[in-house]
């Protein structure tokens, strides 16, 4: 290094004159390497592109890749350092937020400054301080006695209370209470306790029957409709029509006097097998027009009717209490016959 150093400081030789007094050209020294600019001896930077002159310290091959490496390691080294403490810092924070596990013993509340006693030993009273006072004797601990648990408790079953026998009255008797005794009876707690009533024949006015056609079906013959429910087996309400192939659509209407809860319906007919359609009515202030009008309830059909058959009603049209019945035919028995006829009805319910 000095040895390059003095080869710097060293002046250059000057150059001999040419012959005949003529002006000297000096050569340059060397050439920039990058640019090819002429460079004196002593100049260390290209005054062109600033490249180092061949010699200079920097410019000296290896040293910048030197520099190079030596960068690159003490940043790998910074970053090692740096990861290990993130590393060590976040292993520290996870003990210590983990939860202790415990060694299943309660937690005793510990006052400052004083040593808990420990277990099987008795704790003296603080002795009492200041002029004037006596310390209290030492007692040394006794032996420490053990608890027994008391014994468990044994399920002896409790017997069963029986009731003292009600003081006998002298000269007179109690009665006891009759169970078919009615709510106006003497005797009786003031309330029912009766089941429903069972259904029962309705009985029927003379009048209760009529004849319904609503139609007007022309060349229809009826006969008396009170024989229908007059209690007699040999008068009949009848309909005759031509045999036009047509459906009947005529009827018979019963006013039961009253709304009752249908339970049956038993038809005595001499023309067994017609077709017959029920309904019933709760207001019988004005008849219905038509078999179409809302206000008939339909209760049930039936393809052939025959002679002294029970056609049930219970539940039928929704339990709805009803004060006229219709007895609605649809198609005879024989289509060559169209007649029916009704020698009798019978109707069980209540009011």
């Amino acid at each position: 290094m000095a040895l390059l150093l003095r080869d710097r400081e060293a002046t250059p030789e000057a150059a001999a004159p040419p012959p005949g007094g003529a002006a000297s050209i000096v050569s340059p020294a060397f050439a920039c390497e990058t640019c090819g600019t002429a460079m004196a001896r002593g100049q260390d930077w290209c005054l062109e592109c600033g490249t180092a002159a061949p010699g200079r310290l920097g410019a000296r091959p290896g040293w910048r890749a030197a520099f190079t490496v030596v960068g690159l390691t003490l940043l790998l080294v910074c970053c090692a350092v740096v990861a290990s403490y993130a590393a060590l810092t976040s292993d520290a924070e996870r003990d210590a937020a983990a939860p202790s596990g415990g060694t299943g013993e309660p937690i005793i509340a510990q006052t400052p400054g004083v040593t808990p006693p420990a277990t099987g030993t008795l704790v003296q009273p603080a002795a009492p301080t200041g002029p004037g006072t006596t310390a209290p004797p030492v007692v040394p601990p006794g032996p420490v006695v053990p608890v027994t648990p008391p014994p468990a408790a044994k399920n002896t079953p409790i017997a069963p209370i029986t009731p003292a026998p009600a003081p006998a009255t002298s000269g007179t008797t109690k009665p006891s209470p009759s169970t078919n005794a009615s709510p106006g009876s003497p005797g009786s707690s003031g309330t029912s306790t009766d089941e429903p009533a069972a259904p029962a024949l309705i009985s029927l006015k003379a009048d209760a029957a009529s004849t319904y056609d609503p139609a007007k079906r022309r060349g229809a013959e009826f006969g008396p409709a009170k024989n229908a429910v007059d209690g007699k087996s040999g008068t009949v309400w009848d309909v005759v029509v031509p045999a036009d192939n047509r459906p009947l659509g005529v009827g018979l209407v019963v006013n039961l006097g009253a709304p009752h809860k249908l339970s049956s319906l038993t038809i005595d007919t001499p023309t067994s097998g017609f077709r017959l359609e029920i309904y019933g009515a709760v207001d019988a202030k004005q008849l219905p027009a038509d078999v179409l009008d809302k206000r008939w309830i339909h209760l049930t059909d039936r393809k052939a009717v025959q002679d002294g058959a029970t056609i049930p009603l219970a539940g039928k049209g929704k339990d709805a209490k009803v004060q006229l019945v219709l007895l609605h035919f649809t198609q005879p028995a024989e289509p060559t016959d169209p007649r029916v006829a009704i020698g009798g009805i019978e109707l069980h319910g209540t009011p």
